[in-house]
């Protein structure tokens, strides 16, 4: 009986529903030529991005319909201010949810900068936890240094400024200069696509002469030949001085096993530690490994590559099950590599939690644009993530803090 009443009462909506949408008003919508009543109110609801929009109305029987319909829109924004605030922060939360927002006007962040030849290099490799750096893409120099300075004042530990993407009236000493002390912290150098090897190297070295605290090395400089088939070539060569060379059977691009190369790198480190700097050598290896190859790779490079600071290899793979890879030879590294390791996929999941295994640098963007995928971690987040050097949430905190609709159900 109850699934009887059940049926005719879902009926009659249905059948109200269309009245409402049909013949429930007229034209003028002044009654409901099915009932005789006459309409009382009409209201508008707006949508909002926590319900849809819609159109009431309420007839003199007591009838109410909804219709018309309108899809949920995004945040409204608005702007409110705290005194404590520094100059160029904004802050806004939406009227509707109350999601908060934080940005920076960067023509209102000073670029003057005094360079003190006295001051003490920042140390890349200096933390006992973990880096937060902010990844800066600018072209010029004053743009490079309104981002740092905005980045520092969301949580940045150091940056990683691309001189490469310098256009090349910017690429000189002095401006290079500015960019390095307009901050007290670290900032490592790249020079990805800045020519030929030498190239790069040329504008590396200029980078810490300016005072930049490390640079960035990728693998492959100075190879010369299939850097894949030389993979095969040495891998009995190195295998019978010790060295595990699982890795080889991954084909991994950036990765030197080239003899006559790694003396170059070598060279080309010796020269960047004159100056005062460390060196970082990437290899992003555009396939996926198991951990134990990561594990091998990284031992590896650390044997071969003479007085290399840190270890950075990026990999391929955003699935949980290749991500688990990432972060159990994180923890292995942690426990049996001399110097600083970073470790992480090109995914956002792997990102944020390979740093929390132990990965000493989280790359980091400020501000989202054309040129900053969202696959990269959000600065102000990891910032307040690793508040104090270490997690500093539980899960729970973990999930509200990526709850956003760029991560959440999305392992890319």
């Amino acid at each position: 009986m109850k699934k009887f009443f059940a049926a005719i009462l879902s009926v009659a909506l249905c059948l109200s529903v269309a009245a409402c949408g049909g013949a429930a008003a007229d034209a003028n919508e002044n009654d409901n030529t099915e009932t005789g009543a006459t309409l009382v109110s009409r209201t508008v609801v707006e949508p909002t991005c926590l319900t849809e929009g819609y159109t009431e109305k309420v007839y003199s029987d007591g009838y109410v319909c909804r219709d018309t319909f309108v899809p949920k829109t995004d945040h409204k924004f608005e702007e409110y201010r705290l005194g404590a605030d520094p100059r160029g922060l904004v802050r806004s939360a939406c009227r509707y949810c109350g999601t908060e927002r934080v940005s920076y006007v960067l023509d209102d962040i000073s670029t003057d900068v005094t360079v003190d030849p006295a001051r003490p290099r920042p140390k890349f490799t200096a933390r006992d936890d973990r880096m937060i750096v902010a990844m800066i893409q600018e072209t010029t120099a004053d743009d490079c240094i309104r981002s740092i300075r905005a980045a520092e004042q969301t949580g940045a530990y150091g940056f990683m400024v691309y001189v490469s993407n310098l256009i090349p009236q910017e690429q000189t000493f002095g401006q290079i200069q500015r960019i390095m002390y307009c901050t007290d912290l670290p900032v490592l150098a790249i020079a990805y696509g800045a020519g030929t090897h030498e190239q790069m190297a040329s504008l590396l070295k200029l980078s810490v002469s300016a005072g930049a605290a490390a640079v960035d090395m990728q693998g492959f400089m100075w190879v010369n030949g299939d850097i894949k088939a030389l993979q095969r070539t040495y891998r009995s060569y190195w295998e019978e001085r010790g060295y595990d060379m699982s890795f080889v059977s991954s084909a991994p691009a950036e990765v030197c096993t080239q003899p006559s190369a790694l003396e170059k790198q070598a060279q080309f480190i010796r020269e960047i530690h004159a100056l005062g700097g460390e060196v970082l050598v990437s290899m992003h290896v555009g396939v996926a490994m198991k951990a134990e190859q990561i594990v091998a790779l990284a031992q590896f490079t650390e044997g071969v590559t003479e007085g290399v600071d840190v270890i950075k290899i990026v990999l391929t793979g955003g699935t949980k099950d290749t991500v688990v890879e990432h972060l159990k030879a994180c923890i292995t590294l942690e426990k049996t590599l001399k110097c600083k390791f970073s470790v992480h996929g090109q995914s956002t999941l792997s990102r944020i939690m390979c740093p929390m295994f132990g990965s000493y640098i989280a790359f980091c963007v400020d501000d989202y644009d054309t040129v900053a995928t969202s696959i990269q971690a959000d600065l102000q987040t990891m910032a307040d993530l690793f508040k104090g050097g270490e997690p500093s949430c539980d899960l729970q905190t973990l999930v509200e803090l990526f709850d956003s609709p760029d991560l959440r159900g999305d392992v890319r």
